[in-house]
């Protein structure tokens, strides 16, 4: 944090951090500005003061009310926002107030055993919100998280254990268990099933802890429960586990991986008509001139143009045209279709870098459909918004980008049977863009910098670099041919002696 923002941010003090700090540590009450001051000027100064003097902020801390002190908390830097729920002695009501998805974010950036304090008082929809997103792989449960999970409850605050294990989600722990539990011995007399604890063994030292804990908190429970892993095979309480995941997400908007999985599905447009019209046209470029050394570097197009959605949007704005239902409509299909490819490419909600990774990619993506669909033309752009889901649009840009990704993974075969032509060619910055796991494009200007394709005019650029690559690959495969089969000897040839 630069310091014109913290004096932007202190204007009420009138000073820059360090002075209100030292200002603050000499008050014998809470100074005035402290309540004028915003959540982000509080939890500056609060986190500053943990530093110098913990009990002088804990002190400050609990003169606001607990929902200023959960947007002082939500204001403050992911990493550091533990010092600040941690600073009451009773953070119980703080953590609790979190949202799920905030309380999950925090503990993925502190870590699930720095955070053990937190996590002990969290509330089982926090609870079970962080076994959802972190112990699922689409739709098979990863049993060495929920096992990390499971040891980090069992050493909470012993007068916490029982209530954080019986808030988990009973399809969630049975399903668990079914993967995790042997049976060695049970039987059943007039219909009731008897099951004794040294007949169940954990196939793990973490899961024998729990099934011990279990039984010394509540017999009954621990019978419920394993009689009900007993009695139901794998399949049935595994399809209850994922039901009831999906029940819980869809009540938080998230769709589930059957249903996310469509945003990659193709729609109807002649991708392969439209490259090879593109082919058609384009010929080879002349070897380009080496730029002079004192030339200006050429600078990606930015601002609020560079994308066509962008301009379309904007268009739409100067002209009056877009109204409050529209802007809300586009606003719910931008977060669905976010949601469907985090959910879909198996991108936990905590992270945050991630995260923000999908929605420019989806930006991009989406703006690259429209922009095809448009033929560029922005009140036809404005024209296809009001009448087509973003998610069409989307589904587009995703069938680009596969037919680009395709043709880059032919040549990366062709790169490895030469040992290394393509990157070691005058080309080998572009195939080395190319060949990223989001196929990118070489920024013009700066050597060795790549950047993501955001409008037609770079994926037509992408497609250029590609034939280069493949006349480039051409001699090459020319010369591995298999050699011609040796023609037969003719009549008037003497057989050999």
């Amino acid at each position: 944090m630069n310091s014109d923002h913290i004096q932007t941010s202190w204007q009420e003090a009138d000073s820059p951090l360090g002075d209100t700090i030292s200002s603050t540590l000499s008050a014998d009450s809470p100074p005035a500005w402290l309540q004028a001051a915003t959540p982000t000027a509080r939890a500056e100064l609060l986190l500053g003061l943990i530093k110098a003097a913990a009990p002088k902020a804990e002190a400050l801390f609990r003169t606001l009310p607990l929902g200023e002190q959960t947007e002082v908390v939500l204001c403050a830097p992911l990493d550091r926002r533990l010092d600040l729920l941690l600073l009451p002695e009773d953070h119980t009501s703080l953590v609790q107030s979190l949202p799920e998805l905030e309380l999950h974010r925090t503990v993925l950036c502190a870590g699930k055993w720095e955070s053990q304090e937190i996590v002990e008082v969290a509330t089982e929809n926090q609870i079970n919100f962080m076994l959802d997103h972190d112990c699922w792989r689409g739709e098979s449960l990863d049993g060495r998280k929920f096992t990390d999970w499971l040891q980090l409850f069992l050493e909470c605050d012993e007068s916490q254990i029982f209530r954080i294990l019986t808030a988990i989600n009973a399809d969630l722990l049975a399903l668990a268990l079914k993967k995790h539990v042997k049976f060695e011995k049970d039987f059943m007399i007039q219909d009731t099933y008897y099951l004794d604890p040294d007949w169940v063994k954990g196939a793990n030292p973490v899961v024998q802890m729990f099934l011990d804990r279990l039984y010394a908190l509540d017999p009954n429970l621990w019978i419920r429960l394993l009689g009900w892993v007993r009695m139901h095979s794998k399949g049935t309480i595994e399809a209850d586990a994922i039901e009831g995941r999906e029940s819980r997400l869809r009540g938080l908007g998230i769709p589930s991986p059957s249903l996310a999985i469509t945003v990659y599905y193709p729609v109807e447009f002649d991708v392969k008509g439209m490259l090879d019209g593109w082919r058609k046209s384009w010929t080879v470029p002349a070897p380009a001139a080496p730029p002079p050394a004192d030339a200006t570097p050429v600078v990606r197009p930015g601002g609020r143009d560079y994308l066509f959605l962008q301009r379309v949007i904007h268009h739409l704005v100067d002209k009056a045209q877009p109204d409050e239902h529209l802007a809300s409509r586009w606003e719910a299909e931008l977060v669905e279709v976010a949601n469907k490819v985090m959910v879909a490419d198996q991108v936990d909600l905590g992270d945050v870098k991630k995260q923000r990774e999908v929605v420019d990619k989806v930006r991009r993506w989406i703006s690259l459909g429209l922009e095809i669909l448009a033929l560029g033309d922005v009140d036809q752009g404005a024209e296809r918004l009001h009448t087509l889901n973003l998610e069409h649009f989307f589904r587009l840009g995703s069938m680009l980008y596969d037919a680009l990704g395709s043709t880059v993974v032919e040549l990366s075969k062709f790169e490895q049977n030469t040992g290394g032509r393509l990157s070691g060619s005058d080309l080998g910055v572009a195939y080395l863009a190319l060949s990223e796991a989001e196929p990118m494009i070489p920024q013009a200007g700066r050597t060795g910098i790549a950047r993501h394709l955001g409008t037609l005019a770079d994926y037509r650029q992408a497609w250029e670099l590609v034939w280069e690559l493949e006349i480039l690959a051409r001699p090459a495969r020319a010369k591995t041919a298999a050699p011609p089969a040796p023609a037969a000897p003719s009549p008037t040839t003497p057989p050999a002696s």
